[in-house]
């Protein structure tokens, strides 16, 4: 029989608990919900019009409510004549209340559909980017990157921070809408203090902007700099989304090279703009050189180039730590510096900064007013506190050690069971950049490690070119703890022998 047509005994036991249950995540309070659990049963066919609903006692002992709750939300559904009361008798469906889900699928119309498609100046669904699955924290072997690290978030020092921010004095800063700075000089300070100088960066007030992370900074550089007719020089392989972002406002895309001593500048003669991650190189992590890095800024100047530097995680260590940011040997304000504060804490957060000659922030300042007026500030102000009070550091210590130790485990992993592939140094980041050296085609190898319970990147997404260096990947150590890594790697060696069995 269709659901649609099985119609309930209204005392049946059981039944109304499931309808209510279904309701449970709908934010709703009781009476709502028993309004919605009543509504759901009418569209699915399970009461129709003039059918007894069960009594408000009846109802409340199954559910476990009080009767009055229940008897409230029946005045409801009557005032909106959903039911109906009977004068001795009790509550029904009302007899005018008609909903087929059938004639509802096949009802025509005669007016001519929006044409949304032809509308669309740009088409970002149809780029290529990096997926993570919603049920990722399912997988028993999660090697995802990007996604926050449970075991080594501060819970009881950030809970602190924010108590702190809801003090009346501190509510009275970050309740208001603040139009025209909208950042949080407390954290503008904090971040100028603390975080800024471990780069080798120094810069003043006016030359920081707070952003929604670093994603956000790098739409609102694009949108404010690009011009159609110029080019971009991007790092190949790199990060999809700043590639993404550029693309939306040039054709002139230049891919760069990587080597051991980060991007190449081979290609770079004539580009306007370099994008680039010197500090751990995305998607390989390796730190770009001192004379790279010379070259690189040599080059700029002689074309008149402005470089885009993003040091996404550049807060937790890398192996040497000797070599400073980009934007600290500028001598032209030709480095415009992004950094993001949530990324290593808890990416969920979406704050991030961006450093730059006082002309250009006051400009990003006015276009960021017109994308959102601005970040969050009591985000700011608990974000102030938490680094103020030293708490980000050590968590940046800690959450250092703990990706330390699990790289160990894993590049041993590796190496064991996969000893022809290339697997790059971690640099004390929180992912791993592998190349089979194989025909293997790593997104297909990605479904057969769901097969198994593994989460793994493949790494094409990654390249300009959509036909080639289909046998890379990555593996995140973020979220998958220490003792789970080698089984994970061994479930992975059984997802490739399924692969080479199949393909």
């Amino acid at each position: 029989m269709e659901r649609d047509q099985f119609v309930i005994n209204p005392e049946a036991p059981g039944i109304w608990n499931v309808l209510f249950a279904e309701t449970e995540q709908s934010g709703l309070n009781l009476q709502g919900r028993i309004c919605r659990m009543m509504f759901t049963a009418l569209v699915q066919g399970y009461l129709k019009p003039g059918m007894a609903v069960p009594s408000s006692r009846y109802l409340a002992d199954q559910l476990g409510v009080g009767r009055n709750t229940v008897t409230i939300a029946y005045q409801q559904l009557v005032a909106e004549r959903i039911l109906e009361s009977r004068q001795r008798s009790g509550h029904f469906v009302h007899p005018s209340f008609q909903i087929d889900s059938s004639e509802s699928k096949t009802i025509k119309t005669t007016s001519k559909s929006t044409e949304w498609v032809s509308r669309f100046r740009l088409r970002p669904s149809a780029q290529r980017h990096i997926n993570k699955p919603v049920d990722w924290m399912s997988y028993p072997y999660p090697f995802i990157y990007g996604q926050p690290d449970f075991e080594s978030f501060p819970a009881s020092s950030w809970r602190e921070c924010a108590v702190k921010a809801l003090s009346a004095k501190d509510a009275s800063i970050w309740s208001r809408d603040i139009t025209q700075q909208g950042d949080d000089t407390f954290l503008i300070n904090a971040i100028r203090q603390h975080i800024l100088p471990t780069r080798g960066i120094m810069a003043k007030e006016n030359e920081i902007l707070l952003t929604v992370g670093s994603q956000h900074a790098l739409y609102m550089l694009a949108a404010l700099l690009l011009k159609e007719q110029q080019s971009v020089g991007i790092e190949d392989p790199g990060y999809p989304d700043a590639r993404n972002i550029f693309m939306l406002h040039t054709p002139n895309i230049v891919p760069l090279a990587v080597d051991h001593e980060g991007v190449t500048l081979t290609n770079a003669v004539g580009c306007d703009y370099f994008y680039v991650t010197p500090g751990r190189q995305c998607p390989t992590g390796i730190t770009m050189s001192p004379s790279r890095r010379k070259k690189l800024l040599q080059l700029a100047e002689q074309q008149d180039s402005i470089i885009i530097e993003d040091e996404y995680d550049a807060q937790v260590l890398v192996q040497n730590t000797t070599i400073p940011a980009l934007k600290s040997l500028d001598r032209h304000g030709r480095v415009v510096y992004i950094g993001s504060l949530s990324k290593p804490l808890a990416p969920g957060l979406r704050l991030g900064y961006i450093v730059a000659a006082p002309e250009l922030i006051n400009e990003l300042r006015h276009l960021r007013r017109l994308m959102l007026r601005h970040p969050n500030v009591f985000n700011q102000r608990v974000f102030a506190f938490f680094i103020d009070q030293g708490y980000y550091h050590g968590m940046l210590r800690r959450q250092f050690q703990l990706h330390k130790y699990r790289g160990e485990q894993l590049i041993s992993a590796l190496h064991h069971h996969f000893p022809t592939w290339n697997v790059y140094a971690l640099n004390g980041g929180s992912a791993c950049w592998i190349d089979t050296q194989s025909d293997i085609d790593c997104t297909v190898l990605a479904q057969y490690a769901a097969n198994v319970g593994v989460f793994i990147e493949a790494g094409q997404p990654f390249f300009l070119n959509t036909d080639q260096h289909q046998h890379f990947l990555r593996l995140g150590i973020g979220s998958i703890t220490a003792d789970k890594i080698d089984e994970g790697i061994q479930a992975l060696d059984q997802a490739v022998n399924d692969y080479k069995k199949y393909n």
